[in-house]
């Protein structure tokens, strides 16, 4: 974890940063009509304890990111998701927050297709 100096205050992009680089992912659906399942893009931050939860979930607040319900990633386990489901949001976090290569998920998470409705598969 981040430890602040003296003089300095630990920045919410650098917190949101630091867990994204050491323990987070975008996972990309596609769509899978034969299958019967939509495809769909999710951002995940894993923090290790309640204090790291509190640190990520007190810097999104202040960027203003919202994000998904926090879930236990397994009930054996003492890690935590802090997941991001909309693609607008995913964008917005990885503008914000700059982690490494997040111009190459930005292209990635924008050439996702977006669902297309029985009206626009008709024409």
């Amino acid at each position: 974890m981040i430890e602040p100096t003296k003089n300095e205050a630990v920045r919410p992009e650098a917190i949101l940063r630091e867990f994204y680089n050491r323990n987070g992912c975008v996972r990309i659906r596609p769509d899978d009509p034969e299958k019967g399942r939509h495809g769909g893009v999710e951002l995940r931050l894993v923090v290790g304890d309640m204090a790291e939860r509190k640190s990520v979930l007190g810097a999104m607040k202040v960027l203003n990111l919202p994000h998904g319900k926090v879930y236990r990633k397994q009930k054996t386990r003492r890690q935590w998701v802090v997941p991001i489901y909309a693609r607008a949001d995913i964008l917005m976090f990885l503008k914000i927050v700059k982690p490494k290569n997040s111009t190459a998920l930005s292209k990635r998470v924008q050439a996702t297709a977006k669902r297309r409705t029985a009206a626009e598969r008709a024409l």
